[in-house]
């Protein structure tokens, strides 16, 4: 077997393990003198035989490698960065087809991946590029006539230019060309990245021919060109962490109701549903006239997941072929009703209890006088549901996959054991009083042979669990978040911190409402970026605010000379508590590591509802 290994841009840690353990217990290494860093080879074993292709041609590397296995010695041809760029290796491949020769590739860390690190920049910035080009200055090799860098250069995109650095004004030349790149275009010349003789050097288009020479660049290596250089530059925000944008694991914050119609006796309908639904429902209605399935497919598209609700005017089977392409799952999925435009019926078609779809076709029916369908088993057979229980008193659920086995137990009458904190808001004890098979205990009988995910220690969290399945957890969002830190934290500082924080406290962050800090913090990239990550609306408060306070905190004479208040987090914690919620008291006090400060405040629970 010949292994084709990938060695990295350069840096002898910067190959995988799996690179590692082949270079290690090879028998014979073929490997490209002139451009890895030959400090790998000090991982081979004692006799292997060592071969630099630098000197060698095409056949003779193959006849090496034929030799090599004809005396049942492993063969390992390692080259630099990756092999599937500029690495040669389909020629060599092609001839141990020929020949009958197995082989395998290992990929490995590119010099354009490395180039980025020692940047720390990222080629695919929202709102900016979202193409990255890779690519050469033809010379001696030619390259297509559709991939010369001027026809290149017109996207105006991200681009990596390898083996130019020799013809850098020619390169300029052909950038400029393309009519999308200006002289002012930010671009940087990477040399030998990750190398210990490593050169970064950062300019223009216009500035790049001169940097080269004045730093004597002629080869190895890479130049980069493009906007995502510009560290400046205000970028969009990308919606991956976007507390609005919905994802398979995340559920995002979103508002207003859309009514989808089809005929004008859709739309009378639709209006009567808006003046009805308008007092119940925060956000705007927006009623859409579809006049044909593909300009309703790309409104849905963009609204699906920013309104709290979707109501259709007209037949099920249209609803149910326009939805189906944009769903995710049960617990980001929005309430979808649909209402025949006689306004006879009207069916809760997606997310009925979590989204709350069987509570808009309940009151859809309360203002047409049409007849609510209900198909959800435990609303048919009135049972308890808790995921509608869950939504009722505003709690999150951490591991949603559990609900189905909890509604199952309920369906079959089997006895659910339910875990409350003392204290705990009187409606919901009377509610599952009322229920026949849920038997109520205080968090303290938990018994031993159930699965516990995480102990009530902080009056954060109501555990639900059926005897012999792991305990699904319900968490009331009532916890505030206070924040402080020193000036410049990273937001992978707070992170982390907070990771620590959760876990040492035995908090999930989804009782979390929102977190809250001194107005110094407005401004505090770190901590905003975090806040924004974490999907946690972010406030601050002046000093004097926080100082309006009274309680038993964790007081510190050098936090108040710098702020003017002398607990940042515990303080803005607890205000925020107050300020939104009427009541609280803290519950977890200072905690700090790395020059982050966290602490939670708790609403009382007879608020939440």
């Amino acid at each position: 077997m010949v292994h084709f290994v990938g060695a990295g841009p350069g840096a002898v840690d910067l190959i995988t393990i799996r690179a590692k353990n082949l270079i290690e217990n090879a028998d014979v290494v073929i490997y490209a003198g002139s451009l890895i860093n030959k400090e790998l080879l000090s991982l081979c074993k004692d006799g292997a035989g060592l071969y630099d292709s630098s000197h060698l041609s095409l056949n003779e590397i193959i006849m090496l490698m034929e030799e090599a296995l004809k005396k049942e010695r492993s063969v390992v041809r390692l080259q630099t960065g990756d092999l599937s760029l500029y690495g040669a290796i389909r020629e060599q491949i092609d001839e141990l087809k020929k020949r009958g020769i197995p082989y395998d590739i290992t990929p490995g860390v590119s010099s354009f991946l490395g180039a980025a690190a020692r940047l720390k920049a990222e080629y695919t910035v929202p709102g900016s590029s979202q193409s990255l080009i890779i690519t050469r200055l033809e010379g001696r090799t030619p390259v297509p006539e559709n991939e010369r860098i001027s026809k290149l250069s017109s996207h105006g995109t991200s681009m990596a230019v390898f083996l130019s650095a020799g013809n850098i004004g020619g390169l300029v030349e052909e950038l400029l060309k393309g009519g999308a790149y200006t002289c002012d275009t930010k671009a940087a010349i990477v040399y030998k990245a990750t190398w210990p003789e490593e050169k970064v050097i950062r300019c223009t288009i216009g500035t790049l021919e001169e940097a080269g020479r004045k730093n004597s660049i002629s080869n190895t290596a890479l130049i980069l060109v493009g906007d995502f250089l510009d560290s400046e530059k205000e970028v969009s925000r990308s919606k991956l962490y976007d507390r609005e944008f919905t994802t398979g694991f995340r559920r995002g914050v979103r508002e207003g109701t859309g009514i989808i119609c089809f005929t004008d006796r859709g739309q009378e309908l639709s209006g009567r549903i808006s003046d009805g639904l308008f007092e119940r429902y925060k956000g705007s209605i927006h009623i859409y006239r579809a006049d044909s399935d593909g300009k309703l497919r790309e409104w849905l598209k963009d609204v699906f997941y920013r309104f709290e609700n979707i109501v259709f005017v007209g037949a099920c089977g249209i609803a149910v072929r326009m939805i189906a392409p944009l769903l995710i799952g049960k617990t980001v999925d929005p309430a979808v009703v649909v209402i025949d435009e006689k306004g006879e019926n009207v069916i809760s078609l997606l997310s009925g209890h979590i989204g709350g779809a069987n509570r808009l076709a309940e009151e859809t029916a309360d203002i047409t006088g049409a007849r609510a369908v209900i198909t959800t088993a435990t609303d048919l057979n009135d049972k308890f549901a808790i995921d509608s229980f869950a939504k009722k008193y505003d709690m999150e659920i951490p591991d949603p996959k559990l609900i189905k086995t909890v509604s199952s137990a309920v369906l079959r009458e089997e006895p659910v054991h339910i875990y409350m904190s003392a204290g705990s808001d009187d409606s919901m004890l009377s509610e599952i009083s009322r229920q026949s098979g849920l038997i109520i205990h205080d968090t303290g009988s938990i018994p031993t042979d159930i699965s516990v995910i995480a102990q009530d220690t902080n009056n954060v969290i109501i555990s639900i669990y059926d005897m012999g399945i792991p305990g699904l957890i319900l968490c009331p969002r009532k916890g505030y978040l206070g924040i402080g830190s020193k000036k410049g934290v990273l937001a992978e500082t707070v992170k982390a911190v907070f990771g620590d924080f959760i876990k040492d406290n035995k908090l999930f962050k989804e009782s979390i409402v929102m977190a809250g800090s001194i107005d110094l913090k407005k401004e505090e990239a770190g901590i905003r970026d975090f806040c924004r990550d974490e999907g946690f609306e972010f406030e601050t408060f002046s000093a004097e605010e926080l100082n309006t306070l009274n309680g038993d905190f964790t007081s510190s004479e050098l936090v108040k000379e710098v702020t003017g208040t002398d607990s940042v987090c515990e303080r803005s914690a607890l205000y925020l508590a107050l300020k939104y919620a009427k009541e609280g008291h803290i519950e977890i006090k200072k905690y700090a590591r790395d020059g982050v400060t966290f602490a939670l405040a708790l609403a009382d629970a007879k608020r939440l509802n």
